[in-house]
């Protein structure tokens, strides 16, 4: 099962989601460290709120008050992960 990261990432007023392995994110002592996963994607934790989670679907609520859930399109984090 995939897992997802959600960043709310205040220094640039955008939200972003990556898809991780079933391998979680290993620093170089073997444990688990997300903050150096997102770190390596250039965000600054000082400004960022983060969560691991299955659901990659985002909900939303439009001015009208509808609610909806978006697919999240992973074509441009995975552009970013070959240009590494």
């Amino acid at each position: 099962m995939n897992k997802y990261i959600t960043v709310l990432d205040f220094e640039v007023g955008r939200i972003f989601q990556y898809e991780i392995n079933e391998e979680p994110h290993r620093n170089e002592d073997g444990v688990i460290d997300h903050e150096e996963f997102l770190t390596n994607y250039g965000h600054n934790m000082k400004y960022c709120k983060w969560m691991v989670h299955d659901d990659n679907r985002v909900i939303v609520q439009t001015p009208h008050g509808e609610i909806k859930q978006l697919q999240r399109d992973y074509d441009m984090v995975k552009s970013i992960e070959k240009n590494k």
